[in-house]
């Protein structure tokens, strides 16, 4: 029993934590850049259409960003409980669609996009077709990039 237990549990924990390269039938070869610059070019590579940055989606992703660094966490649930739909309406944007990627130890935007790109929930969040715009912000040791769309 303890076993298939902890079997279970590790197989759990290794669904988290897949690192596989994203679907793209290219090898991704940018790896400097802005972030609007970066995303559109994974975006391309998968053939979607590019996101334009978004001032409002900016402050919402800087205010996770500030909090968790503030706060001393990681996750995608603030401080004061807040989800990135909250956060984001809270900012001042109607949404149809969103979602948050967050990352913490990456010394630089370029290297905290590159591993969310290798990661496939990260890579699927960047690359949604619904996505028309983004937001990217740092605080400290953390990265949060929020994407959404106003229509869907």
């Amino acid at each position: 029993m303890r076993i298939a237990l902890t079997l279970v549990t590790g197989l759990a924990l290794a669904a988290c934590a897949t690192t596989s390269p994203a679907p793209v039938a290219q090898q991704f070869t940018q790896t400097s850049g802005s972030p609007a610059a970066l995303v559109n070019a994974i975006r391309k590579q998968a053939g979607v259409s590019g996101v334009k940055r978004s001032r409002v989606l900016d402050a919402a992703a800087k205010a996770h960003a500030n909090d968790m660094a503030s706060n001393n966490f990681f996750g995608h649930t603030g401080s004061n409980g807040s989800s990135v739909a909250k956060r984001v309406k809270a900012a001042g944007y109607t949404w149809c669609t969103v979602s948050e990627n967050v990352g913490k130890g990456y010394r630089s935007s370029p290297r905290a996009i590159e591993a969310w790109r290798v990661s496939r929930g990260h890579y699927r969040n960047m690359v949604n077709r619904k996505a028309r715009e983004f937001g990217f912000a740092r605080s400290g040791d953390y990265s949060v990039m929020v994407l959404a769309a106003r229509k869907c």
